[in-house]
């Protein structure tokens, strides 16, 4: 018995050191739930997902999500001294580092990151768009605006244990506020396209399935979705037209849903909205087990919704424990030609582009306290072209038929 008792003792001791162990190895700023454990070979482990925070307040800091941010002054190199920005910012970006930085950010394990550099614009002034160039590549930001931080996600490849983020140069910013590194894919080779649609060819279009009927499809839609070639069809110079039809008083239109889904990557599609009021063209998303979850709780995702005017919609939404759930939906300026509507998705991480100029970026610690994320599951795309409903009402009479969206392009890489 004694002797048990001894085992038994040395077992709890042993187990004990293995949760502090662990325990260590969760550092301060890690992404919750995502803690760092050894193999047998003490390598640290991090898996997808891991996130750490730095900023350039003095000190560190603690969000308003309960995220510890650690100091940037052990990583950065060059740049200007960290200076205090206007009262009323958060508190990650409440200082911020101009000239030139480079940040040598700790990771636990080679693989590809998605740096998220925030910027914070000029107190005074502003400007239509704005520019950084990381690691010698340049990265557009539309509508800085005074006194705002900007948010632009970079895939930085790490070899070893150390993210490099060089900052060369800063047009219409006034510097680097914070910098947050999320391990986005355990490779470093380059992204794969996994879906090309060119839309070559003539005739009926395959690995997209139609969704058909009508019934106002959540919103007090006209309009009635058929599998008809008159709706969507292959046009023989590389475009998929999909195009909605007044018969009367019935609407017809087409709705595809692609057969390929997956989680994380750069999704995006070239296409030309068609201009009438009272129609909502979209290229989307939803989560792939929405059948079985249900809306809100799987997941929207609005990479380009038009009213037909001169602006487009990119639009999250996900639940909150009400029947509508959360939304946030923000607005970019177009003509009516062709443009390359684009998201970057990584995990806690949503970038909307409209060519190739990031408009609106959206991190978990961003949401409030009852508004959940859901972006973490595999999701399949949709194109559509609505008529009428809630948004964006009845066609008025001026609106003529047919309407028709064209869709030159859709990619996806992981």
């Amino acid at each position: 018995m004694t002797r048990r008792v001894a085992i038994a003792a040395l077992l709890v001791l042993i187990a004990a050191a293995a949760g502090i162990a662990a325990e260590t190895l969760a550092r301060p700023g890690d992404r919750p739930g995502r803690v760092l454990t050894r193999t047998s070979s003490t390598r640290i482990v991090a898996g997808v997902g891991w996130t750490h925070r730095w900023t350039a307040a003095p000190g560190g800091v603690t969000d308003a999500a309960g995220n510890e941010w650690e100091s940037d002054a052990a990583v950065v190199q060059g740049g200007a001294a960290a200076k205090e920005l206007a009262a009323g910012s958060s508190a990650p970006y409440r200082y911020s580092r101009g000239g030139t930085p480079t940040f040598s950010l700790p990771v636990p394990q080679p693989g590809t990151y998605a740096v998220t550099l925030s910027l914070a614009a000029p107190e005074r002034g502003g400007a239509p768009e704005a520019a950084v160039t990381v690691n010698g590549q340049r990265v557009r930001l539309a509508g800085t605006g005074a006194g705002r931080v900007r948010h632009a996600i970079v895939l930085v490849p790490v070899t070893g244990d150390t993210a490099t983020v060089a900052v060369s140069a800063l047009e219409h910013l006034a510097g680097v506020a914070a910098v947050t590194a999320t391990m986005a894919r355990t490779g470093t080779d380059p992204l794969r396209t996994e879906l090309a649609e060119e839309f070559d060819g003539t005739g009926p279009l395959t690995g997209w399935t139609p969704e058909l009927g009508g019934g106002g499809w959540g919103n007090a839609e006209l309009q009635e979705y058929t599998a008809d070639q008159a709706n969507a069809v292959r046009t023989g110079d590389g475009r998929l037209a999909i195009t909605a039809r007044r018969d009367g008083g019935r609407y017809t239109s087409a709705r595809l849903r692609s057969e390929f889904a997956a989680q994380y990557g750069r999704i995006e599609s070239v296409l030309r909205v068609p201009t009438g009021k009272g129609l909502l063209p979209a290229f989307w998303m939803l989560g792939a087990d929405v059948a079985t979850t249900g809306w809100p709780a799987a997941g929207e995702v609005d990479i380009m919704e038009s009213l037909g005017a001169d602006r487009v919609y990119g639009t999250f939404h996900g639940p909150d424990g009400t029947e509508r759930g959360w939304e946030r939906q923000f607005t970019a300026r177009v003509d009516n030609g062709p443009h390359r509507y684009a998201l970057e998705w990584w995990p806690g991480l949503l970038q909307w582009t409209v060519d190739g100029v990031v408009q609106a970026t959206l991190r978990e610690e961003d949401l409030g306290a009852k508004q959940a994320w859901v972006f973490e599951r595999p999701m399949f795309l949709l194109l559509n072209v609505a008529v009428g409903g809630r948004w964006p009402g009845t066609p008025p009479p001026s609106t003529s038929f047919p309407q028709t969206m064209y869709v030159d392009s859709v990619r996806w890489q992981r």
